[in-house]
């Protein structure tokens, strides 16, 4: 649960494609999404397509394919030899759900891979309803496997002296609870658990040395990191004038994380839901790792790491997204199409993570790092 950003358009694929059931099947569609992501430096742009099919009443099939280009800042230092990050990433998912009456079944398996990571994990979960509906849990766990890389700066290959692999394995369970017919509360619930290289070889940890000089090394963190999450939300149909949602969520890890977030959001149909209207915010803010450090002070002994992602922060998104249903006529299968953009404007303040491009700031003394920017998402989407 860190300010990093996702993949763009995995965000762009969350903030449109939340599923509605049909039968408790997901439905039929096929969505094209495209999202640009600029904060501070941090680049992320790319398109993205998954397709979903129904294979007879009781099963159904989904794939997502996307391709991204991801860009760090130049505020984080890059590892003695290493690159900072530049570089073109994959992912492919496949998922299939399986419907029995009450019961639904979902395994599925995604990849990803790029320069300086490639990740698989396969996943596996169980809903059940109860009470005529009104209540459903669902349980789920997964099994990853991660492989880093250090990326040279000389030629922009891996370093074929460095593999770092880690296992990660994450258990979880949602409670979707129907209160009153306007009324519905949803609470989740999570651990994982990862072992293994765990660190990011490509940052480098800074130093100033007795005679002041300032060097830079490959970060050091612990081989294991248990995180752990919990999250309330509540929607209230407000009929004619929209629905109203809001939450909380907390989160910790084994590494002294402590976040909490706050989001609220309002979506409301006009022109006989033709239209749809999203209006949303979210703060965010987070405490820094035991082992994080800015600027330490001789060689390190320990564990130690720059990442920012672990420094202490906060941040704040407020945007809105328009979706309309096309006139286009029906083909290929498609019933109808339907279209949309959505902007959220973002805000960074670090509290123990300083910028290093500041020219003339001595070491130790730069400002606070802070950084504005947005994500900006466009997608198309056609239901069978």
């Amino acid at each position: 649960m860190t300010h990093r950003p996702l993949t763009a358009v995995t965000l762009a694929l969350m903030s449109f494609a939340a599923v509605s059931r049909a039968e408790n099947l997901p439905d039929q569609r096929v969505d094209l999404a495209y999202a640009f992501y600029d904060a501070g430096g941090d680049q992320i742009s790319g398109p993205a397509l998954s397709v979903t099919r129904h294979i007879g009443r009781s099963y159904s099939l989904s794939g997502l394919y996307e391709t991204d280009r991801v860009k760090a800042s130049d505020v984080d230092l890059a590892a003695p030899f290493a690159m900072r990050l530049n570089e073109t990433r994959q992912v492919g998912r496949l998922d299939f759900d399986v419907r029995d009456g009450a019961t639904e079944y979902s395994v599925g398996a995604s990849r990803t891979w790029g320069p300086s990571a490639e990740t698989s994990q396969i996943r596996a979960t169980i809903s059940q309803s109860f009470f005529h509906d009104l209540t459903t849990l669902t349980v789920g766990a997964a099994k990853g496997w991660d492989s880093v890389y250090r990326v040279l700066a000389d030629g922009q290959a891996r370093d074929p002296n460095y593999k770092g692999k880690a296992d990660r394995r994450s258990w979880w369970f949602n409670l979707d609870q129907i209160v009153t017919p306007r009324w519905r509360l949803t609470y989740e619930g999570g651990l994982l658990d990862q072992s293994g290289a765990l660190g990011n070889p490509n940052l480098a940890a800074r130093f100033s040395l007795a005679d002041g000089l300032i060097v830079t090394t490959a970060e050091v963190t612990p081989g294991t990191r248990s995180r752990y999450n919990s999250s309330l939300h509540a929607k209230y149909d407000m009929e004619h004038r929209g629905t109203l949602a809001f939450g909380a969520g907390y989160y910790y890890d084994s590494w002294g994380v402590r976040a909490r977030a706050y989001d609220a959001s309002w979506l409301r149909a006009y022109r006989h839901e033709r239209l749809l209207l999203d209006l949303h915010a979210r703060r965010y803010s987070q405490g820094s790792a035991k082992f994080y450090m800015d600027l330490g002070a001789g060689l390190p002994t320990g564990d130690i790491s720059r990442d920012r992602a672990l420094a202490t922060h906060d941040s704040l998104a407020v945007g809105g997204g328009l979706t309309w249903q096309t006139r286009w006529r029906p083909h290929l299968g498609i019933k109808h199409w339907s279209t949309g953009l959505n902007v959220d404007f973002v805000r960074y303040r670090y509290k123990d993570f300083r910028d290093v491009t500041v020219a003339g700031a001595s070491a130790g003394a730069e400002p606070l790092y802070q950084a504005n920017g947005y994500l900006a998402q466009i997608h198309l989407t056609g239901s069978f």
